[in-house]
C-alpha cells in the first residue's frame, strides 16, 4: 500500500542517549507510528535509521518533520528543518492528552524541567505560563541517580525497588551527582542501609528540583512526571508528592512518556511551523541527512610531540618493579600494617621493620571496607602459615575516611587523619617534596610542605568534576576499560577541548565533540586534562605556579593514569615526581607513622588470628536522645566488645543506653560539666537572644512583633528586641533553626544559587506564623555606620538587604496566612539618619511619638552596647588563657549569621572537642582600631571589615589561629578569603584554613578538613616553625606617575566595546596614550579563569582577561604600557577589580604594569600621576546617551536591513565620530559627530513592514554589552527573529548618583553638604546629557527617546523602591516594566554565577512580575567561564518558541538558498572569533 496522499507531522527527539520518533496523522492528529532506539553517539545515523523505518511503514508519505531534544539544534540547523525546544514541545504534548494539568516536572539524563499552566481566563483554554529549566548546576537528574546506583552497587533499574524498603531519610546533597557520594559513602560504609540511602537519594533529589526551579511559584496540582527517572521510579514519584502534598488524583504520569517530546514535537508542525514550506518525502530528508554540513571543533594540543618525547616520559615515570615478599619457611616477618579504607576503596600495606613495602592489597570496599580488610588480611595470614613462615604485625595503623571505624574495630595502636598520612609516605620517597596533589577517587587533597612539615592544605569543596571517578564513569560511557586510558588519550590526534565544568554538564559538550567527529580517544585526552584543569581553578585556585615549590609530588590512584601525570606537566610546564606506589601511599604512610610511635603505644591489635572470629552489628537511625538535633546516628558493636558511634555532633551522642539509667544519667552529666575550651560561638548565641534590661516606656501594646533568627539580627537582636519591648510590644523570635525548618520554606527560594543563610529566611518566617505573630518585622537596611577605620565601609551585603524585598515579591506565605509583613527600607549612614527614620517609621506605622522612639532607640543601643561588651571581655579572657598556658586559639571568622549551628555545622563545638578554644571576630578587643589602610581591598562592609581586622590580630599574636567559614555561592567571600590569606601570609607566613560550607550536613568531610588543619599547626609547632612578623608591604608598589603619562600606553579593557572607547577617548582629553582592547573571547575568557579566583565573577574573569590577553600577545611593549580600569565604591565586586588585576598581573609575570582607574580618590595611591578631573567626568557623561542612541538605532534598523550589513557599517562610522569628535574637541566634538552619525544611520535602507517580536536583555552591564562574555546572544536572537532591546549603558553609570541623590532629598540624610551636592550636580549633569542627545538623534525617524532614570526607576516602586541600590538595582524590575507596558513579552535576564544584586533584584523579583505580566517570558541565565552553551542555547531556544507561539505569523526562523540551509539564519551560541 502507498501513502501518497498522506501528510505525516514528523516528530523527532534526539535526546542525550536516545533517538524517538512520533508520526501522527495531519488530519486528525491521530498517532500513527513510533519507534525508541538508542543513538551511540551517532545521532545523524540513528536518525537516518528511524526515518528510513517510517518510510517502509509508510512508503510515498509526505513527512513535516520537526526536531526536539538536547543533541537536536545544530542537526535541525544542518538540514534546515524546525527545531522545537524540548520543553515547548512537551507542553505542547500535555495541553493536547490532558484537560487539566496544573504542573509538570521533567526529569532528564541531563536536565531537569518544570512547567506551569494556567487557565486563560478568556478563552477557557489551558496555556503555559511559565517554564523552568535548570542552569548552571545538574544535580538532581538521571546521571544523579546513575551516580547513586553506582556507588550503591546495585544496576540502576533495581534503585526503585530499593529506595521503597527505605524507612530513614539521611540529608544527602542533591546539588552534584559525583560529589553526593562524599555524603553517601561514609553512611554507607557506617552501616546505614542501602534502602534507606537509596531513599534519600530520591529525597535529594526532590529537594533539588523542587527548591532550584520551583523559584518561588507555586507547583499547582494536578501534577505530571516525566522523564525517564520518574518513569521508571515509582518510589522517586512517591517522594515528590509526599514533599508537594500531593492526593492520588493529583498525580499524572502520561502512557507513554519516552515519546511525550517527539508527540510535541509532531504537534509543533501543526501548530508552530505551519507556514515551513512544502512536505518533505522520505527520500529527501535521507538525502539532506547524507549530505549534511558538518561542524568541526578546535583541537587541544597533542600529548606528545614525537615518539621519542613519548618514550622519554614513559621512562622518566616508569613504576618500580615491585613483587610481594615470599616468605622462606621457619621465617619470622615482623612488619607494620598501615590500613587505608577511602571513600570507594580499602588498601592496606605490610612494611618490614625497615620500612620496606613486604606486602599490599587495594580492592573495592563495596560498602563493607571491614569485611573486605578482614577477609584480606585473614588471606594475608594464610599465605605466611602456608608457607611455613610467621608473621608478626608489630602494629596496626588506619587513615582515611574509615579511620575512626577501623581504629575501633581492630584495635588499632594509631589512627592519623589522612592528609598527614599522605604527606608522610611523600616525604618518605621525596624527602624534599614542596608539594604533595593527591586525587582520588571522589575527593583531591593539595599539600604544602616545608622540610617534611605540613604548611597547607586544601581539599575539595563543592565541586568533584576532577577526581578519578569522573574519569572512570566517562570512560565507561566509551567503552574505554581504565587501564587503557592512558594508551586513548596518547594515540588521539584531534584531543578535544572541554573545559572544566561540571561533571553532569560534561556530557554536553562530550555529545557536541562526537557529534563532530571526534573518537572516544579524543575525548579521554580532554577529560585527562580537564581533571587537571579543574584541579587548579576550582580546588587550588592557584594562579602563580612558582607557589607550588622545586619538587612536586603527584599520588592517588587517579595518578596511574600516565594521561593525568602528562597533563599535570603540560599544565604546570614543569617536570613532576610520581610517587612510587601512588595508589597506596595513605596506607603506607599510616604504617610509617605507626612505626614511628611504637615505642609510646602499647601494642593493642586484636591480631590476624582474632579476626577469624571477628565480628560486627550495626543499629543504623539510632536518635540520640540528649539534645534537640536528635542526631540520626549508627552504633557499630564490635566483636572485641568496643563500640562505635558515628554520626553524632558531639561527646553526648557517644552515650549508649537507656535515658532514664541511673549510669547513663551520670555519663551525661559528667560531659555536661567536663571543663571545655571557652566556645565563644555558643556565648555569643546567649548574649544576643536573651533579654536585657530596659524602660517600661509605655502600657502593654496587645501585640506581638514577631523577629526572625535571620541575616543580620544575628548582629543587631539586643537592639531590636529591646527598642520593641521598651515600647510595649511583645516580642517573638523564631525558633533556632533547624533542617525541618529549612525545607519547610524551600519551595519559596528563588535562586538554587543564593547562600544558604538566606534561604533559610523562608523557614524561619513560617516558624513565625506557627506562633500566631500579629505582625513580623524584617527591615531592609541598605547601610549602615562604618565601625572601623575606613569611612567607606557602610555598605551591606545585596542579599542581606534585599532579601526583604525577595520575600515580599516572591514569597506568598505571609500573605495566605494573613500576616503583615513590616519591610521598611532605611538608609543609615549615620546614627542620626537611623534616629530620624525610626522616629519616622514608628509614627506613620504605630502613632508613636518621636519622643517614646528616641527613648527607646536609647535603651536598644545600652542593650547592644552590653552585648558587644561581654563579648569582648570575653575574648579577652580567653586571649589571656591562652597566652599563660603557651596554647593556641582559633579565630573562627564568619558574617553574623553564620553563628547559626545549622549553618556552621556546630563547627565551634567540633573544635573545642578537639580542645582548641574559639574567639568570634567581634569578641577580639581592639578590632575597630585596626588601620586597614595596607589591605588591598577598598572596605564598603563592616562584616568583611571585622574579618580582616581579626586576621591582622590573628597574624601578629602567635597564639591565635585562622579559620574563615565561607557559605556556598557568597560571591564577596571569593575576593576576601583571598585577602585574609594574603595578610596572614604577608604579616606571619602563615595560612588560614577556608571551609565552604553549604546546606548538605554530613560532618566526615569537614572533620577531614579541621583535622587536617590542626595537625598542620600542631606540626608546625612543635617544629618551631613560627615566622617573625612583618609590617604589612604596600599592595600596589608600582604606582603611575606623572612621567608615566609620557612613556606609558594606557590599555583600556571593555564593558561594552563602545563605553572603552569613550572612555579612552576621555582619558586623552587629559593627556593620556590610551588604546582600547579589542573584545576579549575565548583566550580571555580561559586567562581569566586561570588568574582570578573561579568564585570570583565572571566579568572580572573577563575584563582581567583581555587585559592579559593583550600583554601576552606580543603588540605591546609590557615595560610601557598600563592599564585603566573602572572602578565603583559600592557593594558590588566591581569596587575590587583593581584588586584582583593586581593580583593577576603579579602571578602572570607583569608586576611592573601600573594601574590606573577613575576613582578620583585613590585611596591606595595606585596612580598619583592621574586623577580623573570633573571636565573629564563631565564628557563622558555627555557622550553615555550618544552611544546609547547609536545602538538603540543599530537594533531598530539591523533586523529589517535590506542590504546585509550595512547597519553596522552605518554605526561603526557613527560611532568614529562620536569618539573621534570627543577625543579632538570634547562634547563639542562629540555633538558634531553624533549629528553626522545620525545622518549617516538615516541612509541605511530597511524594510519594518513586518514587525518581529521583541525582547529586552538586561542584567549585570557587562554581560548586557559584551557579546564575548554573553556568547553572542543579540545575535542569536536576532537571527532567530527577534528585535533587540537593550538597557542602556548611561542609566547604569548615571544609577549610583540618582540613587545617592534622592536619598539624600528623600530621607533628608545628615551628610555633608558638599557630598549633596556633588550627587545632585552630577545626576542633574545626566539631565542635560540627554536632553542634548535627544535633540539631535530625533532627525532620525525610528529615534525613540529613552524613559529618563528618574521616571523609569519609579515603575519599580511596588517591587523595589527606587532608592535602593544594589548592583543594577531597580534598572532590572524598571526596564521590564516600562517594556512590558509597551507590549514586550521576551525578557532575558543576564547574570554572573554567583552574582549577589541578581538574587534580589533578578531572580528575585520573576515571579511578582509574572503575576502583573502572566504572558511574559521571563528568562534569567547565568554565565561563568564553564557555562555549558549547548545548554544555554536550549534555554534560549525555549524562548525562541515561545515567541513564535505569540507571534505565529512571524517568518521562517531556517530560510533556505538553493535546498541548503543558509548558515546565518540560526548560528549555534558560541563566541565566535571576529
Amino acid at each position: 500500500m502507498r501513502y501518497e496522499q498522506t501528510i505525516l507531522y514528523v516528530g523527532i527527539d534526539i535526546g542525550s542517549t536516545t533517538t524517538k520518533i512520533v508520526a501522527v496523522d495531519a488530519k486528525d492528529g491521530t498517532v500513527l507510528y513510533s519507534d525508541y532506539r538508542r543513538h551511540h553517539a551517532d545521532q545523524a545515523a540513528s536518525v537516518s535509521k528511524a526515518v528510513w523505518k517510517l518510510s517502509g511503514r509508510f512508503p510515498g508519505a509526505r513527512l513535516q518533520p520537526v526536531l526536539t531534544g538536547s543533541g537536536a539544534k545544530q542537526l535541525a540547523d544542518a538540514l534546515g528543518l524546525p527545531f522545537t525546544q524540548e520543553v515547548v514541545a512537551n507542553a505542547l504534548a500535555l495541553r493536547t492528552l490532558y484537560v487539566r494539568v496544573g504542573t509538570a516536572i521533567e526529569l532528564g539524563g541531563q536536565d531537569a524541567k518544570m512547567i506551569f499552566f494556567r487557565r486563560n481566563q478568556a478563552t477557557g483554554q489551558l496555556e503555559t505560563s511559565d517554564m523552568r529549566m535548570n542552569g548552571s548546576c545538574a544535580g538532581g537528574t538521571g546521571a544523579f541517580l546513575d551516580e547513586v546506583a553506582s556507588i550503591l552497587d546495585v544496576p540502576v533499574e533495581a534503585l526503585d525497588a530499593l529506595a521503597a524498603q527505605g524507612r530513614c531519610v539521611y540529608d544527602i546533597s542533591g546539588r552534584c551527582g559525583v560529589y553526593a557520594k562524599t555524603d553517601i559513602q561514609p553512611l554507607l560504609n557506617q552501616g546505614v542501609s542501602r534502602a534507606d540511602l537509596a531513599l534519600s537519594a530520591f529525597h535529594a533529589v526532590a529537594k533539588q528540583t523542587i527548591g532550584g526551579l520551583a523559584q518561588g511559584l507555586t507547583i499547582q496540582p494536578p501534577v505530571a512526571f516525566e522523564g525517564g527517572p520518574l518513569t521508571f521510579n515509582h518510589t522517586l514519584v512517591q517522594v515528590f508528592s509526599e514533599r508537594l502534598g500531593l492526593g492520588t488524583e493529583d498525580i499524572l504520569l502520561p502512557e507513554h512518556p519516552e515519546r511525550m517530546m517527539a508527540y510535541g514535537a509532531a504537534l509543533s508542525a501543526r501548530d508552530l511551523w505551519k507556514d515551513q514550506g512544502a512536505p518533505l518525502t522520505a527520500g529527501d530528508l535521507l538525502t539532506r541527512l547524507q549530505n549534511r554540513p558538518t561542524d568541526h571543533t578546535e583541537d587541544g594540543p597533542l600529548y606528545f610531540a614525537s615518539a621519542e618525547e613519548e618514550s622519554a616520559f614513559k621512562t622518566r615515570h616508569a613504576l618500580p618493579a615491585w613483587s610481594p615478599l615470599q616468605p622462606a619457611a621457619g621465617q619470622t616477618v615482623r612488619g607494620y600494617l598501615g590500613i587505608d579504607s577511602g571513600s570507594t576503596t580499602t588498601k592496606f600495606v605490610l612494611l618490614g621493620e625497615d620500612g620496606r613495602l613486604l606486602d599490599s592489597f587495594y580492592a573495592p570496599n563495596r560498602g563493607e571496607p571491614l569485611l573486605v580488610a578482614r577477609d584480606a588480611l585473614i588471606a594475608l595470614r594464610d599465605r605466611y602459615r602456608k608457607a611455613g613462615a610467621q608473621l608478626d604485625i608489630l602494629g596496626v595503623g588506619t587513615t582515611g575516611y574509615g579511620e575512626q571505624l577501623f581504629a575501633n574495630a581492630f584495635s588499632a595502636e594509631y589512627h592519623v587523619v589522612e592528609t598527614v598520612a599522605h604527606a608522610r609516605a611523600a616525604a618518605e620517597y621525596v624527602p624534599n617534596a614542596s608539594f604533595l596533589l593527591d586525587i582520588g577517587g571522589q575527593d583531591m587533597k593539595a599539600i604544602w610542605l616545608d622540610h617534611g612539615i605540613i604548611t597547607n592544605i586544601v581539599v575539595n569543596e563543592a565541586c568533584s568534576s576532577g577526581c578519578g571517578s569522573f574519569l572512570e564513569n566517562f570512560a565507561a560511557s566509551l567503552q574505554i576499560p581504565v587501564d587503557q586510558i592512558a594508551e586513548e588519550a596518547f594515540r588521539a590526534r584531534h584531543p578535544a577541548k572541554l573545559g572544566s565544568r561540571c561533571t553532569v554538564f560534561m556530557n554536553s559538550s562530550i555529545i557536541t565533540e562526537q557529534r563532530n567527529g571526534k573518537s572516544a580517544g579524543d575525548i579521554m585526552a580532554g577529560l585527562c586534562r580537564s581533571i587537571i584543569e579543574n584541579v587548579f581553578t576550582k580546588v587550588i585556585r592557584l594562579s602563580n605556579l612558582d607557589r607550588l615549590g622545586d619538587t612536586i609530588v603527584v599520588q592517588g590512584g587517579t595518578f596511574r593514569n600516565d594521561a593525568v601525570l602528562r597533563a599535570m606537566e603540560q599544565y604546570t610546564g614543569r617536570k613532576v615526581t610520581r610517587a612510587p606506589y601512588p595508589e597506596i601511599m595513605g596506607a603506607i604512610g599510616a604504617a610509617l607513622l605507626t612505626k614511628e610511635q611504637a615505642r609510646n603505644v602499647p601494642r593493642s591489635f586484636i591480631g590476624l588470628d582474632a579476626l577469624e572470629d571477628f565480628s560486627y552489628t550495626q543499629q543504623a537511625n539510632a536518635p540520640c536522645p540528649f539534645c534537640a538535633n536528635h542526631c540520626k546516628r549508627t552504633v557499630l558493636t564490635f566483636s572485641n566488645g568496643k563500640s562505635w558511634v558515628t554520626n553524632n555532633r558531639c561527646e553526648r551522642g557517644e552515650i549508649l543506653g537507656n535515658p532514664q539509667d541511673a549510669g547513663v544519667r551520670a555519663r551525661l552529666q559528667q560531659i555536661n560539666q567536663a571543663q571545655r575550651p571557652a566556645d565563644l560561638f555558643a556565648l555569643r548565641r546567649k548574649l544576643l537572644f536573651q533579654p536585657y534590661p530596659h524602660p517600661n516606656l509605655c502600657a502593654a501594646r496587645g501585640i506581638t512583633i514577631g523577629l526572625p533568627r535571620v541575616l543580620f539580627f544575628w548582629d543587631t537582636m539586643p537592639f531590636w528586641q529591646t527598642f520593641f519591648s521598651a515600647l510595649g510590644f511583645t516580642v517573638q523570635l523564631s525558633d533556632f533553626s533547624t533542617r525541618k525548618m529549612y525545607e519547610s520554606g524551600l519551595s519559596a527560594v528563588t535562586s538554587d544559587t543564593v547562600c544558604f543563610p538566606a534561604k533559610l529566611v523562608h523557614g524561619h518566617l513560617r516558624n513565625l506564623a506557627a506562633k500566631n505573630v500579629d505582625r513580623i518585622f524584617f527591615p531592609s537596611i541598605s547601610t549602615v555606620p562604618s565601625e572601623n577605620q575606613e569611612k567607606t565601609s557602610e555598605s551591606m551585603c545585596a542579599v542581606v538587604k534585599g532579601y526583604p524585598f525577595v520575600i515580599r515579591n516572591s514569597d506568598d506565605f505571609l500573605k495566605e496566612a494573613g500576616i503583615p509583613l513590616d519591610a521598611p527600607l532605611f538608609h543609615w549612614y549615620s546614627d542620626e539618619d537611623r534616629t530620624d527614620q525610626l522616629v519616622h517609621y514608628m509614627q506613620q506605622t504605630y502613632g508613636i511619638s518621636a519622643a517614646l522612639t528616641r527613648a527607646a532607640i536609647t535603651a536598644g543601643d545600652k542593650a547592644q552596647q552590653t552585648f558587644r561588651r561581654e563579648m569582648q571581655q570575653a575574648g579577652q579572657k580567653v586571649l589571656d588563657e591562652v597566652t599563660r598556658t603557651g596554647q593556641y586559639a582559633v579565630v573562627l571568622a564568619s558574617r553574623p549569621y553564620q553563628t547559626d549551628t545549622l549553618v556552621n555545622h556546630d563547627l565551634p563545638a567540633m573544635l573545642t572537642g578537639f580542645g582548641v578554644p574559639v574567639l568570634t571576630v567581634d569578641s577580639l578587643p581592639g578590632l575597630d582600631d585596626i588601620p586597614l589602610d595596607a589591605s588591598a581591598l577598598d572596605i564598603v562592609n563592616n562584616y568583611h571589615a571585622r574579618m580582616l581586622e581579626s586576621a591582622v590580630i590573628a597574624a601578629r599574636n602567635p597564639h591565635l589561629e585562622y579559620i574563615q567559614i565561607v557559605s556556598f555561592g557568597c560571591g564577596h567571600d571569593a575576593y576576601l578569603s583571598d585577602e585574609i590569606t594574603r595578610l596572614l601570609r604577608e604579616i606571619a607566613g602563615r595560612t588560614p584554613l577556608i571551609l565552604k560550607l553549604d546546606e548538605s550536613d554530613v560532618q566526615g568531610p569537614l572533620r577531614i578538613r579541621v583535622r587536617s588543619f590542626l595537625e598542620t599547626l600542631n606540626m608546625r609547632r612543635a617544629a618551631g616553625l613560627s615566622a617573625e612578623i612583618h609590617p604589612l608591604p604596600d599592595p600596589y608598589p608600582v604606582k603611575f606617575t606623572a612621567q608615566d603619562r609620557k612613556t606609558r600606553l594606557v590599555l583600556v579593557p571593555n564593558t561594552s566595546h563602545a563605553f572603552c572607547r569613550v572612555l579612552s577617548a576621555a582619558f586623552a582629553t587629559q593627556g593620556l596614550r590610551t588604546v582600547p582592547l579589542e573584545l576579549g573571547r575565548e583566550e580571555a575568557i580561559r586567562l581569566g579563569k586561570q588568574y582570578v579566583h573561579n568564585d570570583i565573577c565572571f566579568p572580572a574573569q573577563m575584563v582581567i582577561g583581555e587585559v592579559l590577553a593583550a600583554l601576552q600577545s606580543g603588540r605591546y611593549d609590557t615595560d610601557h604600557v598600563a592599564v585603566a580600569m573602572a572602578k565603583y565604591i559600592g557593594d558590588c565586586r566591581l569596587t575590587h577589580y583593581s584588586a584582583l588585576l593586581r593580583k593577576a598581573l603579579d602571578d602572570a609575570g607583569f608586576a611592573n604594569v601600573p594601574i590606573l582607574t577613575n576613582d578620583d580618590a585613590d585611596s591606595h595611591n595606585q596612580h598619583p600621576g592621574f586623577r580623573m578631573n570633573l571636565l573629564t567626568s563631565i564628557r563622558i557623561a555627555y557622550a553615555m546617551p550618544m552611544i546609547d542612541a547609536l545602538e538603540a538605532l543599530l537594533r531598530k534598523i539591523r533586523p529589517y536591513e535590506t542590504v546585509p550589513g550595512s547597519t553596522q557599517k552605518a554605526f561603526d562610522e557613527a560611532m568614529d565620530l562620536v569618539v573621534d569628535g570627543l577625543q579632538k574637541h570634547g562634547v563639542r566634538g562629540a555633538e558634531q559627530g553624533l549629528r553626522r552619525g545620525i545622518a549617516r544611520l538615516k541612509q541605511v535602507p530597511c524594510d519594518r513592514s513586518k514587525p518581529k517580536p521583541q525582547v529586552l536583555i538586561v542584567g549585570e552591564y557587562l554581560l548586557n554589552f559584551h557579546p564575548g562574555a554573553n556568547r553572542e546572544i543579540e545575535a542569536y536572537l536576532e537571527k532567530n527573529g527577534f528585535e533587540i532591546i537593550e538597557a542602556h549603558m548611561t542609566d547604569v553609570i548615571r544609577k549610583s548618583y540618582f540613587s545617592r541623590d534622592t536619598q539624600n532629598r528623600e530621607f533628608h540624610l545628615h551628610r555633608p553638604l558638599a557630598t549633596k551636592a556633588w550627587f545632585h550636580i552630577a545626576n542633574t549633569v545626566f539631565e542635560g546629557a540627554h536632553a542634548l542627545t535627544d535633540s539631535i538623534a530625533a532627525a532620525h525617524p525610528l529615534y525613540e527617546p529613552p524613559c529618563r532614570l528618574p521616571e523609569l526607576v519609579k515603575l519599580s516602586d511596588p517591587i523595589i523602591s527606587h532608592t535602593f541600590d544594589a548592583g543594577e538595582g531597580v534598572l532590572i524590575p524598571a526596564e521590564i516594566l516600562h517594556h512590558a507596558a509597551r507590549g514586550c513579552r521576551a525578557f532575558v535576564i543576564l547574570q554572573p554565577f554567583g552574582c549577589l544584586p541578581n538574587h534580589v533584584v533578578g531572580r528575585g523579583i520573576a515571579k511578582r512580575l509574572k503575576e502583573l505580566y502572566p504572558d511574559a517570558q521571563i528568562l534569567p541565565l547565568d554565565f561563568d567561564p564553564d557555562v555549558s552553551e549547548a545548554n544555554l542555547e536550549n534555554r534560549l531556544q525555549m524562548l525562541v518558541m515561545n515567541g513564535r507561539q505569540n507571534a505565529p505569523a512571524q517568518p521562517a526562523l531556517h530560510r533556505m538558498q538553493g535546498g541548503q540551509a543558509d548558515p546565518e539564519a540560526s548560528q549555534p551560541l558560541r563566541a565566535a572569533s571576529h
